[in-house]
């Protein structure tokens, strides 16, 4: 925690030194999410078909019903400041996934929800004279915490009907590093942007979830050791050409990640696993403001649940259509 405030103390001081190129608690148009992005603070909202859920989910036949996910997000901005191709920005981004069992006939329950917030530095360095590569950019979280919640009423049938059920809790404090070749909210006309990353714990000896006795039923369960990932993102966006405008812009948007598998059972042992997110729509372009406009697309997810405590499950498929806050 002292070397993130140094860091933030750094940054408060670059900006004075630099104050006639500083703006204060602004957004920026550089270092902004891909929409395949697996956690990422964009705003969306999705309907669509999925394959299984849990072997304790209490609802049968949940591949023959539409299921909703919405996830909400923000970033709160402090303080931007460039100079010479150069961007800076701090801010503080978090957000909340949810899925709900909408169309379930009896109470609609929830079924789990994530939840996480961070710091956030972004930096790029633009390059006018390359043919090629734009810009360069850089996201770093040197501190962001998860935790997730399962659905009371999951929980509670799991709980008192299923002799082998458990409650894990997910909760862990994180850094995240990211870099970006041709920021794509910098530029214009036909844009391939990609991006790959690293993600590890600032506690790996703690894993990623904790347990109480009681919630799982005086079983013991193995700590997560697998705690490193990685991921590659493709995004490209057409504003020129077959289908597409500077008001519809046509976007494809791919996520490559590799994420442990986790496993709460001692017999069983923890794998890491490659999952696939990927979006293809377009974006209706009314403003050059944050959440002014507005994106429609076809979404299709498969890999590792990412879903809670349902990360110990693979083979999991999502289908469906996002509507999103751009």
């Amino acid at each position: 925690m002292s070397k993130i405030f140094k860091i933030f103390i750094l940054i408060l001081i670059s900006a004075q030194i630099n104050a006639q190129n500083t703006i204060w608690f602004k957004d920026v148009s550089f270092g902004k999410a891909f929409i395949a992005d697996t956690r990422s603070p964009i705003i969306k909202l999705e309907i669509g078909k999925l394959n299984k859920i849990s072997p304790y989910y209490y609802n049968t036949d949940v591949s023959k019903r539409l299921f909703i996910e919405p996830h909400f997000g923000y970033e709160i901005p402090l303080v931007s400041f460039s100079k010479n191709n150069y961007g800076f920005y701090f801010d503080f981004p978090g957000g909340a996934v949810t899925l709900v069992d909408m169309f379930e006939e009896k109470t609609a329950p929830v079924i789990n929800t994530d939840y996480w917030f961070g710091t956030e530095i972004k930096i790029i360095k633009r390059l006018p004279e390359n043919k090629f590569i734009k810009n360069i950019g850089l996201n770093v979280l040197p501190l962001f915490h998860e935790s997730t919640h399962l659905g009371d009423e999951f929980s509670l049938h799991g709980y008192y009907e299923a002799p082998d059920f458990k409650r894990v809790n997910i909760s862990y404090e994180a850094w995240k590093v990211s870099v970006i070749l041709n920021d794509p909210d910098t530029l214009s006309g036909n844009v391939l942007s990609l991006k790959a990353g690293i993600q590890n714990l600032w506690t790996l000896k703690d894993g990623y979830y904790f347990t109480d006795s009681l919630e799982v039923k005086g079983d013991e369960v193995p700590k997560s050791t697998k705690t490193f990932e990685w991921y590659f993102l493709l995004n490209y966006q057409r504003s020129k050409g077959f289908l597409c405008s500077d008001k519809f812009v046509n976007i494809f948007s791919a996520e490559l990640n590799n994420r442990s598998k986790f496993s709460y059972e001692k017999a069983i042992s923890e794998t890491r696993v490659w999952s696939y997110n990927l979006y293809f729509g377009w974006e209706y372009k009314i403003s050059d403001k944050v959440f002014r406009n507005v994106g429609f697309f076809l979404r299709y997810y498969a890999g590792l649940n990412p879903h809670g405590q349902f990360r110990n499950t693979g083979g999991y498929q999502f289908t469906g259509f996002s509507v999103v806050l751009m």
